[in-house]
């Protein structure tokens, strides 16, 4: 029942206008580049937990040993070697702790895929090596899907 003298289009607009409000508040959801650069920074720190939510784990798991060696080796397996890898003084860790890391520009391949260059240049020799992330958009986050490691 609307109020006499109040017309169902001020109703419809004073709705709209209340839901672009509580848009306008909620935080923006983080760009492709910075949540690469919040999981290098994850990593560097030895946060391993905390990795979770930025990253496809299966995904990059089955990419990153998909090479002839690891074909008998489970995906589980393959998880847990990748999740060793990335903390404490496991080899991923332990290169990027020696590189400098910079990430670089996101391109948008579509409304819910990325890619984020990220240079790792290694301070003893200064020798570049480039890696494109790879990102997919899922429940309102970008999480990395793959990307070369090494």
């Amino acid at each position: 029942m609307v109020a006499p003298g109040v017309s169902r289009g001020w109703i419809i607009g004073l709705c709209l206008i209340l839901a672009a409000a509580i848009a306008a508040c909620s935080p923006p959801t983080p760009s492709p580049r910075e949540r690469v650069l919040e999981f290098v920074r994850l990593i560097q720190s030895d946060s391993l937990p905390n990795i979770m939510p930025y990253i496809d784990l299966d995904s990059v798991s089955a990419y990153e040993y998909a090479d002839a060696k690891y074909d008998s080796l489970p995906l589980p397996q393959k998880k847990q070697r990748l999740l060793a890898a990335f903390a404490g003084s496991g080899e991923i860790r332990a290169n990027w702790a020696r590189a400098q890391i910079v990430v670089n520009e996101e391109q948008f391949l579509d409304d819910t895929s990325a890619s984020v260059e990220v240079s790792f240049i290694d301070r003893s020799t200064r020798i570049q090596y480039y890696s494109q992330f790879l990102m997919k958009k899922r429940a309102a986050s970008w999480i990395i899907t793959d990307f070369q490691i090494n």
